[in-house]
């Protein structure tokens, strides 16, 4: 059987550790827009659902899609990296393969099945606790205003793989990829979803770190009275896709601080930026706009009238 500390049944798609920066007296605010209700409650108790990195067996045309997506990158390592991400998330399927033609007593089966059904419930649940882990003390220097790990080689691409993980990893982001046009026979964008959002985050991880010396991380120091919210899509792009082929990363870190990852040095001369209260406003729009159901804060009167304009989608 799965031991009780490998399985975990509630999987979030943002960090609790993450979102402890807006608790007050151990709790913070929530409004949950299918509900229409503004409640207060604790990071552990929201943006998370039951298994919800669980994986599933890959069919020939869930792999063709996925290796279709791969091979349009000019770099072979990061081809090679994405195509070990997909074989890794398969093992649990080819072993229960081996498994049925192995000669083992029913105990034994039926404890190897138990293994292998919890693997597939928590080995991607459990990758993302390693790139948390990974970055728990970047987190902690970002919210003290201290950068330097930047500097490094290696804490950067750590800094960069955390950051696009947190941006593509969330329940929005997988219902967004669980809807793409389904062109080759025999592909459930369903299936698919769960890889597609890892490749991606690995691809403009990489692609941040080629340009790591063109992009600045920017502090932006809110003493207004109208706080920094959170959701459940925590990381923005403030650019336009469509309009920019460049990334512009938003992600609050706490009521009165938020960051921004640009290369944009005529809007973000200094290392550190004083927000007005329209500014808050708009990144805080922006996180509502773009959440999938929930937003968070320190504030319940605030979000409250947050919530009260009507969700919408404001021009970058």
């Amino acid at each position: 059987m799965v031991s009780a500390e490998f399985n975990t049944k509630n999987q979030h798609y943002v960090w609790r550790h993450y979102l402890n920066a807006w608790t007050v007296d151990s709790g913070f605010c929530c409004y949950r827009q299918k509900d229409k209700k503004l409640f207060k409650t604790q990071p552990k108790a929201i943006a998370s659902e039951t298994y919800f990195y669980e994986i599933q067996q890959l069919t020939n045309g869930d792999m063709a899609f996925l290796e279709d997506i791969i091979s349009r990158t000019t770099n072979e390592r990061l081809r090679e990296l994405n195509r070990d991400y997909v074989k890794m998330t398969q093992i649990p399927f080819h072993l229960r393969e081996l498994l049925k033609s192995s000669y083992l007593n029913p105990k034994a089966r039926a404890a190897l099945e138990g293994e292998l059904r919890g693997a597939e419930r928590n080995l991607i649940e459990r990758y993302h606790t390693g790139i948390e882990n990974k970055c728990q003390d970047v987190l902690d220097s970002l919210r003290n205003m201290d950068d330097a790990f930047y500097k490094d080689e290696v804490r950067c691409g750590d800094f960069l793989h955390f950051l696009s993980h947190q941006y593509f990893r969330t329940a929005k982001m997988r219902d967004g990829l669980s809807n793409i046009l389904n062109y080759i026979p025999g592909h459930d964008p369903r299936r698919t979803a769960k890889i597609l959002n890892h490749i991606h985050a690995t691809n403009v991880s990489v692609g941040l770190f080629r340009e790591r010396n063109t992009y600045r991380i920017i502090f932006l120091t809110n003493d207004t009275p109208i706080p920094f919210v959170t959701g459940d899509q925590p990381v923005l792009n403030m650019l336009d896709p469509e309009v920019s082929d460049n990334i512009e990363l938003y992600y609050p870190l706490s009521p009165n601080l938020a960051v921004i990852v640009t290369k944009d040095a005529a809007r973000f001369p200094d290392r550190e930026r004083g927000v007005t209260t329209f500014e808050v406003e708009r990144y805080n729009y922006a996180i509502y706009s773009n959440s999938k159901d929930q937003i968070y804060s320190n504030d319940a009167t605030y979000l409250g009238c947050l919530v009260a304009a009507g969700k919408h989608v404001l021009a970058r």
